[in-house]
């Protein structure tokens, strides 16, 4: 990776901040448009890191190129040609989940919700099968996605099935965020998994606490 590229990737300089991390460059709010250019020019790099790292700026920025490179990225299956978000503990890639966070900075950035739809609507149907750290879990608990809860219930169950346990139990606190009706429906099977997984006691302590939090 030459110089300019790293510039351009990860240097930002903001409200007395400088530094080089790609997440601090895609909240950035004021945005220089030949940077802008400079990067829509990266997402055709033969580099696929370079270009997907390009693609996940513009698409926290709002910009409709970035959204088209996204759907490349997810109809030619660039997850399965490579890894690009490794996960440090889990030995899996969890790009989809660190898009998702790109997603959710595009709608304060003036993305219709409505338009991210059809994007988390997919992350839904491959959450069985594919790595989620949290970052799709917290864009579903900001936002109220009510048109995608039984999306979102298929895909806890797809997770419990392919016997990711502690992942399923992540979509508990959103299911009863949407649904307080959930809480009960679910308490039983999340309760008995914990010693599968002893993290899972923390999602159901949080959708416990949703469910009992007033005006909910």
């Amino acid at each position: 990776m030459n110089n300019e590229i790293h510039e351009l990737l990860y240097h930002y300089n903001e409200e007395g901040q400088e530094g080089y991390d790609l997440s601090e460059v895609q909240l950035l709010e004021e945005r220089d448009a030949e940077r802008t250019e400079k990067l829509k020019l990266l997402l055709q790099n033969e580099d696929r890191y370079i270009a997907y790292q390009a693609m996940l700026i513009l698409l926290a920025w709002a910009e409709p190129v970035g959204f088209r490179q996204l759907d490349r990225f997810i109809s030619e299956k660039w997850d399965e040609k490579e890894t690009f978000e490794s996960h440090r503990i889990h030995d899996e890639d969890n790009v989809y989940d660190v898009i998702a966070n790109a997603l959710y900075i595009a709608t304060l950035n003036g993305k219709p919700e409505q338009e991210i739809y059809p994007y988390i609507k997919h992350f839904l149907e491959i959450y069985g099968t594919h790595f989620f750290e949290s970052n799709l879990k917290e864009f579903l608990l900001k936002k109220h996605l009510i048109l995608l809860l039984n999306d979102i219930e298929q895909a806890m169950q797809d997770a419990l099935e392919n016997k990711r346990y502690y992942q399923a139990s992540q979509l508990f606190p959103v299911l009863v965020h949407y649904d307080k009706n959930y809480f009960n429906k679910y308490k039983d099977t999340f309760t008995s998994l914990i010693n599968k997984d002893d993290r899972i006691k923390f999602n159901i302590e949080e959708a416990e606490k949703i469910m009992n939090k007033p005006g909910m």
